[in-house]
């Protein structure tokens, strides 16, 4: 056969892979939304790491990324997002949580055709030194160390004109004092370009995934299914996005406002709390920071990243 005939058949067989994983995402959504129609999601979770968020620029626009998410920032907010890479991305992440806590990010993402990529990354929660105590007793007697660490996976792919879908499998592992703990989970989104103005996400997250304690305690992930707009007004310049789950107890809405095509401004409201952010970005680094109020003061976050 021909070069052209080989190039058909590499190009047929990227769209079958691309509507493979599309359906795929379509049959989890449905699994997720029905899965959470069905239970409401108490709020509380085996793990709460895995509700907290990752970088700075999603932060500071309330935390909204199922449809704002770009790039390798889809590892965590929406995998659809890395159907859009184009060149290999790096993004490290990190925030204070309190006096001693950590959070931290690491992700890169690398094109692996002209319509999709593959991402990796691991997300840190980890405090130190925390007092062990005894009940009855006020005096500490000796601390212990807590860990939450999740492995990401993901796939990204563009299946029809405007239309991507992907799939993020993360793996859990946790540490508190004697006993630890040990999981999986699987989530899927889609995102659409509706116009040049308007595009839409959907997030099925934790779908299938449970985790298992040291104790013989196994715990169901509770499923939650998202969704979420980005508005891009003033050519470009101006971005509005908004999410939230079924239930609209996990929403945010936010905004960032591009200066000069180097200078970002941000702001938002999400979880009860009032965020707030800047970024810079020169060349092909991006520096972001991100604050969120909430009764204890505030938490700060930083983001760096890179595009080589």
């Amino acid at each position: 056969m021909g070069k052209g005939g080989r190039g058909v058949d590499s190009c047929t067989q990227r769209r079958s892979a691309g509507w493979f994983i599309g359906v795929l995402i379509v049959l989890l959504l449905l699994v997720g939304g029905t899965a959470a129609a069905a239970d409401d999601e108490s709020g509380g979770e085996p793990l709460p790491i895995l509700r907290f968020g990752t970088t700075a620029r999603v932060w500071g626009m309330g935390n909204a990324g199922v449809g704002a998410a770009r790039g390798v920032e889809g590892l965590y907010y929406n995998p659809a997002a890395l159907a859009h890479v184009v060149r290999p991305e790096l993004s490290i992440s990190h925030s204070t949580l309190g006096e001693a806590t950590d959070l931290s990010f690491a992700a890169a993402a690398l094109p692996i055709t002209d319509r999709g990529s593959l991402g990796a990354g691991v997300l840190l929660l980890s405090s130190e030194g925390i007092p062990r105590t005894i009940e009855g007793s006020q005096q500490p007697i000796g601390s212990f160390d807590y860990l939450q660490a999740v492995a990401y996976i993901g796939t990204g792919m563009e299946i029809a004109n405007g239309c991507s879908a992907g799939l993020t499998v993360k793996g859990i592992v946790g540490e508190l004092d004697d006993s630890y703990c040990r999981g999986y989970s699987l989530e899927g989104g889609v995102r659409q370009q509706v116009s040049d103005v308007l595009a839409i996400g959907f997030l099925a997250r934790d779908v299938i995934g449970e985790i298992s304690w040291s104790t013989g305690l196994v715990e169901e992930l509770p499923t939650q299914l998202l969704g979420g707009a980005a508005l891009s007004l003033m050519d470009g310049r101006l971005l509005i996005s908004g999410q939230t789950d079924l239930k609209f107890k996990d929403w945010g809405v936010g905004a960032e406002y591009s200066i000069g095509g180097f200078l970002q401004l941000r702001g938002g409201y999400a979880a009860d709390s009032i965020t707030a952010g800047c970024g810079l970005g020169i060349g092909h680094v991006q520096l972001d920071y991100s604050w969120t109020g909430h009764e204890l003061g505030g938490t700060h976050r930083i983001s760096f990243g890179v595009l080589f």
